[in-house]
């Protein structure tokens, strides 16, 4: 029982290892390598990595802007939680990237300036609808995107995929549910 529990854990630590690469082969298999080179992440699990990172700093971004502008306090509170969710899914998404060598977005997309742009200039009690409705849309579209990406092979970004899906299935029905409430 004990041989065959340690041979399943050190199949997933290989597996782990080779799987991001696409290729099977990464810096471990290289005999000039050093020990601290970073792996290569497959083109697919790099593209969502990236829109992925974008998707919470467009977060993060609109909730700062409804905490300064939002009319309700139910608005505010709520986009306060958003900023602190999305900054840590940030955070490590950051430390996934970092471990295979992938530059991650610093910026806000085009679209997504221009959605902040647009909501900067909402006014009032419309400023928490049109929050809450761009939120809304921006969950929608990640979560679409969370469930085409079957076939992720990098490891810790298909753990990230699985354990933060039901946060961010969550979030869009708390959004959906204070969008209902909210005048």
């Amino acid at each position: 029982m004990k041989n065959s529990f340690l041979i399943l854990f050190i199949a997933l630590i290989a597996t782990g290892f080779y799987s991001c690469s696409g290729n099977g082969k990464n810096a471990s298999t290289d005999s000039t390598a050093t020990t601290s080179a970073k792996q290569p992440m497959d083109t697919a699990d790099t593209h969502l990595a990236k829109d992925l990172s974008i998707f919470c700093n467009n977060q993060v971004e609109a909730a700062k802007l409804a905490q300064t502008k939002a009319s309700t306090q139910k608005v505010k509170t709520f986009a306060k939680q958003n900023e602190q969710l999305y900054a840590q899914l940030s955070n490590h998404l950051n430390q996934i990237s970092e471990s295979y060598n992938i530059k991650l977005p610093a910026e806000q997309s085009a679209t997504a300036q221009k959605n902040l742009q647009d909501l900067k200039a909402v006014k009032g009690s419309s400023l928490d609808h049109a929050y809450l409705l761009r939120m809304l849309k921006d969950h929608n579209a990640t979560i679409r995107e969370y469930n085409a990406a079957k076939n992720i092979q990098c490891i810790p970004l298909k753990m990230f995929v699985g354990s933060n899906q039901a946060a961010i299935i969550k979030q869009a029905y708390a959004i959906s549910d204070l969008k209902d409430k909210t005048p």
